[in-house]
């Protein structure tokens, strides 16, 4: 019954309303007879004092119980409402004007007299003696002799039985009946604004919730768009508009993560392919060369052999590269790197390659000082060997391969030129995917399509990127720059 928001709140507040309701119900009761005792007291403060003035008796501090008797029936008769008492000094009751067996104590406790009789703050109640237990207003004079002599006290209740409760303070009172009635009315459209105003905030966030769970069924394909709402640029709209985000990003995610998916069959795919074109031909090589005549054993087989075992080695190791660059697992220590010098130890690490192919290797820079970036320098090398050897590979006999070092105010710049190949220009975009192979490529099978990618991966990690100009015929420009050293 109480499962929705709506309702949970709606119980909870209304509760805590209700009850703060009653509660100021009552204080409101009590401080209005708080407040008609203190002016009842007020205007009855000297009715005491007058009545033992007017008593010729009691004047003289002559406590006599049948005089008593019937002066409290004469005051009765003025003031129904009155009940007198006639006290010793000690507060024992000598005379009243109740009827026998009414009255119910035989003391009165002198304690709110004298703080009456010293001038305390109003209202002060003493003791009924027709009802234990119970405080009410009265007046008080002290009752002396000629002489001065304290003998007794002149008690009168103000309001005798009339006043025994809030419901009879109610019942009498025409402002407090008005009172109560506009306080209930304010009660009761409280309730039901309160009631309204849950619903109309809450109901934002049931229709949220059932967009949420609409968009969980479609399976994150369908996004529901918010209806029109009221709210603007307040928290439930910024709960849609962080659910539309959230939305969104999933589904992005979710795109991502098949397209991932699809990637690494079509990986998996191109691997199992790439391994057992390798793996054929040194299992051929080598069967050849087993079956052969040992005085006719070929020395080209095992070379033959050997280099498909070394295509193999470097088509795995790559594989392990590409996948903990795209896990993450691969630690990035940057520092200052000299590029020029970095840039002629790849160059001579790939000479004997360039040479077997008749093609020039050089490196170039437009000033002797500075190029000094800041970089990680076992990454910044494997990134110039895969674009080098990507390079030479490309690049017909009498071809060249250049490295252009440009040192700029807050960047060096890095250029691989070769005058091979080059790209078709529908390709450019493509050659950086993984395992995808550029036309100029096909019949290369030392090419396994992952250097670029890796290449691609480790820039990230420097926060760079790289971009590629090239014409078929004509050759390839892959270009890329890095952050200077803050001391270069």
């Amino acid at each position: 019954m109480f499962r929705s928001l709506a309702s949970q709140l709606s119980l909870i507040i209304g509760t805590l309303f209700l009850f703060s309701a009653i509660a100021l119900f009552q204080w409101y009761l009590h401080s209005s007879e708080k407040f008609a005792d203190e002016v009842g007291q007020r205007l009855h403060h000297q009715l005491a004092a007058h009545i033992v003035e007017d008593d010729a008796n009691l004047k003289s501090g002559i406590i006599d119980s049948r005089h008593l008797m019937d002066a409290f029936h004469t005051q009765m008769l003025l003031g129904p409402e009155w009940e007198f008492y006639a006290l010793d000094k000690k507060g024992n009751i000598l005379a009243y004007s109740a009827p026998e067996g009414v009255v119910k104590l035989d003391n009165v406790n002198l304690s709110p007299i004298d703080d009456y009789l010293n001038g305390q703050a109003l209202p002060i109640y003493g003791n009924d003696p027709r009802t234990p237990n119970t405080q009410k207003i009265f007046s008080v004079s002290p009752i002396n002799t000629l002489s001065g002599q304290l003998e007794g006290y002149l008690y009168v209740i103000i309001g005798g039985q009339k006043r025994d409760s809030a419901i009879a303070l109610l019942s009498d009172s025409k402002v407090l009946k008005d009172s109560a009635f506009i306080l209930c009315s304010a009660i009761i459209f409280g309730l039901i604004a309160l009631w309204l105003a849950i619903h109309f905030i809450t109901n934002p966030l049931k229709k949220l919730s059932q967009r949420s769970l609409q968009y969980v069924h479609n399976d994150f394909t369908d996004m529901p768009l918010p209806p029109h709402s009221f709210f603007t640029n307040n928290e439930i709209r910024a709960l849609e508009a962080s659910f539309m985000s959230s939305a969104q990003h999933i589904k992005q995610q979710l795109s991502q993560i098949k397209n991932t998916e699809q990637l690494r069959r079509e990986l998996l795919s191109h691997i199992s392919h790439d391994f057992r074109t390798p793996l054929t031909a040194l299992n051929g090589y080598l069967e050849t060369w087993l079956i052969s005549p040992e005085n006719k054993r070929s020395m080209e087989l095992i070379q033959l052999a050997h280099k498909n075992g070394l295509q193999v080695n470097q088509l795995v190791e790559q594989l392990f590269e590409l996948a903990r660059l795209e896990s993450g697992d691969i630690q990035f220590i940057p520092e200052p790197v000299n590029v020029v010098e970095l840039a002629h130890d790849v160059i001579q690490r790939l000479r004997y390659q360039a040479e077997q192919q008749d093609v020039q290797l050089s490196v170039k820079f437009n000033h002797d000082k500075g190029n000094i970036a800041y970089a990680d320098i076992s990454k910044l090398e494997r990134i110039l060997v895969n674009l080098i050897d990507n390079a030479i590979r490309h690049t017909q006999a009498k071809g060249e391969v250049k490295v252009q070092i440009n040192d700029h105010r807050n960047t060096v710049e890095l250029q691989i030129i070769d005058n091979g190949k080059g790209i078709q220009h529908d390709e450019l975009e493509a050659i950086f995917k993984p395992k995808y192979r550029a036309s100029n490529t096909q019949g290369n099978l030392t090419n396994a399509g992952l250097g670029l990618s890796i290449v691609k991966h480790l820039l990230a990690m420097h926060h760079s990127d790289i971009s590629v100009s090239s014409e078929p015929g004509l050759g390839s420009q892959f270009t890329f720059a890095l952050p200077k050293a803050a001391s270069a």
